[in-house]
């Protein structure tokens, strides 16, 4: 008869810490801004920003790779010393926001995106109000024979 072994469950539990992935926490900033804490696996990112495994692996600590810049189709992998981040054209992920050396990172991407917004709304503003909105109004004034 053959006899089982027993696991202990210490072995198990670290067997399945193995195959689940851990949470990191990120922050995001989307277009207007907004930065939102994100405590996700690296399968949730590569799901939404729609990137490889190989690409979110340079941003990875424990590995040792030189500064990197990734330019994918959907998004930008950065990767400069203690700056690990994610562009796309929507929204900016930026790993370990609580770190010493990102949280100036961090302080001035909350100020400098809304400044950039509120100068695309000043824009659209102009333009509602008949106002020049940049060098398609030129074109259209060159057609129009307004300008020579």
């Amino acid at each position: 008869m053959a006899r089982e072994e027993l696991v202990p469950a210490a072995e198990v539990q670290a067997s399945l810490k193995k195959k689940t992935a851990a949470a990191r926490s990120w922050i995001l900033f989307d277009s207007h801004g907004e930065g939102t804490i994100l405590d996700v696996d690296k399968y949730a990112i590569m799901h939404r920003v729609q990137i490889h495994a190989r690409d979110l692996r340079i941003l990875d600590p424990l590995l040792s790779y030189p500064s990197t810049i990734l330019g994918r189709e959907r998004a930008i992998v950065l990767n400069l010393e203690h700056i690990k981040a994610i562009i796309t054209a929507e929204e900016v992920l930026l790993r370990d926001p609580f770190e010493e050396n990102v949280i100036p990172i961090v302080e001035e991407l909350r100020r400098q995106l809304p400044s950039a917004n509120s100068i695309n709304q000043a824009r659209v503003e102009g333009m509602e109000n008949g106002g020049f909105s940049g060098p398609h109004d030129i074109e259209a004034m060159e057609e129009d024979g307004m300008l020579c």
